[in-house]
């Protein structure tokens, strides 16, 4: 059912500017494409208009505005709200983290953009949801360079603060914290099993992934 206090209008897609572009994956995209021209659009984008006049941000809808030009369309539905450009990031972010087939390393990347803008660490988890623990520890794994152990803390196979203890020690440390950690209790022996050959490849291969960092 439509919000009544939604202000929907069609907006020239020239005058969108993407504030946090991301790369979409080509099959899903086709299908988002396929979509549209069979069935239309389900849902409008939302946009904000810009301070200076110069038209609006987008706060959430990248996919099915791009879907639109490829389909040749010069307008597009949207919901048009009044926010400024920092909360238009924020509110992309978030939306991004409700996605079901996000990619981790993708979040990771503009939650540390939030960082870069100023945002606290404190503020930052306020926004997202996460726990105070999770922002800093990404923080720390990310300024470290350890892309694979951050894979493994959004998966769930780490917990942050075991993350963390495994980038700042060595690896015969390591071991045994993991030990220690499997006698306590503290992890099943099927989680300290995954952890080990995460970081048995990270001491082998590296800490990178190359799809974090290269980025940057």
């Amino acid at each position: 059912m439509k919000d009544p206090d939604q202000d929907i209008q069609l907006i020239p897609i020239v005058e969108i500017t993407v504030l946090n572009p991301r790369v979409r994956n080509k099959k899903s995209f086709s299908e988002l494409v396929n979509s549209i021209q069979s069935l239309g659009l389900k849902r409008p984008i939302t946009v904000s208009r810009r301070s200076d006049g110069t038209g609006y941000s987008l706060v959430c809808g990248q996919g099915r505005m791009e879907a639109f030009v490829a389909l040749d369309q010069d307008k597009i539905p949207a919901i048009v709200i009044e926010a400024d450009e920092e909360d238009c990031l924020v509110r992309s972010l978030v939306e991004n983290l409700a996605r079901r087939n996000h990619s981790g390393l993708e979040l990771i990347r503009e939650i540390v953009a939030l960082r870069e803008r100023g945002y606290a660490p404190v503020k930052i988890a306020i926004k997202t949801g996460f726990s105070d623990e999770y922002i800093y520890a990404l923080f720390s794994l990310f300024d470290k360079g350890e892309e694979r152990l951050l894979a493994a803390v959004d998966r769930g196979i780490i917990p942050p603060s075991i993350a963390m203890e495994i980038a700042r020690a060595k690896d015969d440390n390591v071991q045994t914290a993991l030990a220690e950690a499997y006698e306590s209790k503290a992890l099943p022996g099927s989680q300290i099993l995954a952890i080990r050959r995460i970081v048995e490849k990270r001491n082998a291969i590296g800490k990178s992934l190359g799809k974090l960092l290269a980025r940057r």
